[in-house]
């Protein structure tokens, strides 16, 4: 295995099967706090230890919605990527605590095309936690440009050249 976490192709060299990984980010109390005051989500299981060592799982949990978060910075989309069409089949498969390190896995699954300059191309979307568990697992759908000619048209009218 190796770490392929920058998805830069256009949606015509994407093939089904192909598969992309991140490297791992552990979650700390830091994240887990900023993400309460960004969000609002101060729900005991995440912001209240006490609260938190009565439950079933006995100590705060990261929020599901960080996690989703956390996963959409380890997979990398380059700039073929105009779009997110949408998420499905989103999951929680096991909790996700404070110190606890996520990798993902990208696996392409289907891909359609909408028209002559754009295709939706659907990636499987697995977390995994430090001990191989999938804690969190999704379909996400993008809408993407085909042609590399048409995403370097894109890049060369969109980067500055420099001046002297």
């Amino acid at each position: 295995m190796e770490i392929n976490n920058r998805i830069d192709l256009p949606y015509d060299e994407l093939e089904v099967g192909q598969t992309f990984r991140s490297g791992g980010r552990t979650v700390t109390e830091a994240d887990v706090v900023n993400y309460c005051a960004l969000t609002g989500n101060w729900i005991e299981i995440h912001s209240n230890r006490h609260y938190a060592e009565q439950t079933r799982f006995g100590k705060r949990l990261v929020q599901g919605s960080l996690t989703y978060s956390i996963m959409t910075g380890l997979i990398q989309f380059g700039p073929s990527i105009q779009a997110n069409y949408g998420i499905d089949n989103l999951r929680y498969l096991k909790p996700v605590a404070i110190d606890d390190t996520l990798y993902v896995v990208a696996e392409v699954v289907a891909k359609k095309e909408k028209d002559d300059k754009y295709g939706v191309t659907t990636f499987l979307m697995k977390a995994l936690n430090q001990d191989g568990y999938v804690v969190q697992r999704s379909e996400w759908s993008l809408l993407m440009l085909r042609r590399r000619e048409d995403l370097e048209a894109l890049l060369a009218a969109s980067l500055p050249a420099e001046r002297p």
